[in-house]
């Protein structure tokens, strides 16, 4: 496990996946590395599932949305993860950009959007 006053990742194992679960805005290094860290435990642990809890989540600072598509995502698209999950409410004010991304990740992964972890099919 990995956690900061940011963002907390775990392995769970009953579902095979990475948890991130983000508690506020956070940029650049406080942003980046709990990715890595979360891609370390995927690979660790075979994991084919990673979960992106965005309850309290923001939008990405641009750079850093940069390096996501740039430098983080091929790396999780050579992992063995193969879905991507969201949890995310219904009246999020991230929803149109979750449903953007979860556009582009579908190239490369079964991605889907749940309001709550029970939701989660494995």
């Amino acid at each position: 496990m990995f956690e900061t006053e940011f963002c907390k990742i775990e392995y769970l194992e009953n579902h095979n996946a990475v948890i991130c679960k983000w508690k506020k805005f956070s940029s650049f290094e406080n942003y980046r590395t709990p990715l890595e860290f979360g891609l370390k435990l995927i690979n660790e642990h075979i994991a084919s599932l990673w979960i992106t809890d965005t309850t309290n989540g923001f939008e990405s600072d641009p750079e850093d949305t940069q390096w996501l598509l740039e430098d983080f995502m091929p790396k999780v698209i050579s992992s063995p993860c193969k879905t991507i999950t969201f949890i995310i409410k219904e009246d999020s004010l991230l929803k149109e950009e979750i449903e953007q991304q979860s556009k582009a990740l579908s190239q490369y992964f079964k991605v889907q959007s749940v309001d709550s972890l029970k939701k989660i099919i494995t």
